[in-house]
């Protein structure tokens, strides 16, 4: 099986089982994904021992 054909089974069973969910639980995991997203957006604090870790 090519790489290719298996990451798109991949994705698709992803899909299949994220469908199944109820609408509640969707939203729930949107939520966790949001938050998730907005940490790692924001800016992080530099190291004492490495200043040139701060990141913009």
């Amino acid at each position: 099986m090519s790489e290719i054909q298996a990451l798109l089974e991949r994705q698709a069973r992803w899909q299949k089982t994220r469908r199944a969910l109820s609408w509640p639980e969707k939203i729930r995991m949107a939520e966790r994904v949001r938050e998730s997203i907005r940490q790692l957006r924001r800016p992080q604090k530099a190291e004492p021992d490495n200043p040139e870790r701060t990141q913009p």
